[in-house]
């Protein structure tokens, strides 16, 4: 099975040794009264969020990577995604949006018409709603 794909089955490449760094976040109502004690409560469900990074993809793995968000061409900024999570030990299904996606084209033919041969230095992050 795939470490992150898509409802629809759209396989995330498995990121890069070192990252997939998974994060759950507690939100919380507030801080401390006058006296410095703590006074907030949790004020819902902890939210998930994957980092990812890739040292080097393809232009065409790149590209299926963005066109998951990519509105113009039938994707969503919004998606449900089967994640593994260390709570449960087993994946689930997770509703997510993603944040910034960057990378840097390496080995252009042509510069200045040609095209990236690779991708370099991508990363991509999976926030849960």
């Amino acid at each position: 099975m795939a470490w992150v794909k898509t409802s629809t089955g759209i396989e995330i490449p498995a990121p890069a040794m070192g990252s997939g760094t998974v994060t759950l976040s507690t939100l919380v109502n507030a801080g401390r009264n006058a006296n410095g004690q703590f006074i907030g409560q949790v004020i819902g469900d902890d939210k998930f969020k994957i980092e990812m990074n890739w040292s080097i993809l393809r232009p065409e793995q790149f590209q299926a990577l963005l066109n998951i968000f990519n509105r113009d061409q039938g994707g969503k900024f919004v998606n449900t995604f089967t994640v593994y999570d260390p709570r449960i030990m087993d994946y689930r299904n997770c509703t997510m949006y993603v944040g910034d996606r960057t990378g840097t084209p390496i080995m252009v033919e042509n510069p200045g018409v040609g095209h990236p041969r690779y991708w370099k230095d991508i990363q991509a992050n999976l926030i849960e709603v």
